[in-house]
């Protein structure tokens, strides 16, 4: 669907689901997409439905609510459950 399409971060979300963030730029306009990915027939990452897009215009509202998520989990003490931090990892360079 995108023209162009740059992934800056995934993760395995668990055996079937890979979550991956991009820029995408679709008709002249940039997005950030957050989506859902899962393995097809051929092995290939395939997007499912689940997932939101972003302009740049809301990009700011949306940090401030990942800002009140964060919040929230630190307060409740569950931002790192049993003391483990997670595992930063650059995403690909290429």
């Amino acid at each position: 669907m995108p023209d162009d399409r740059k992934v800056l971060h995934e993760f395995k979300r668990n055996q079937e689901e890979t979550l991956r963030i991009s820029l995408s730029n679709f008709k002249g306009r940039t997005y950030i997409d957050i989506r859902m990915f899962y393995e097809d027939a051929n092995g290939e990452l395939a997007p499912t439905k689940k997932g939101v897009t972003i302009t740049p215009e809301l990009w700011d509202e949306f940090r401030t609510g990942v800002a009140n998520a964060e919040e929230a989990l630190q307060k409740g003490n569950l931002w790192h459950p049993e003391g483990a931090a997670p595992a930063a990892k650059p995403p690909d360079e290429g």
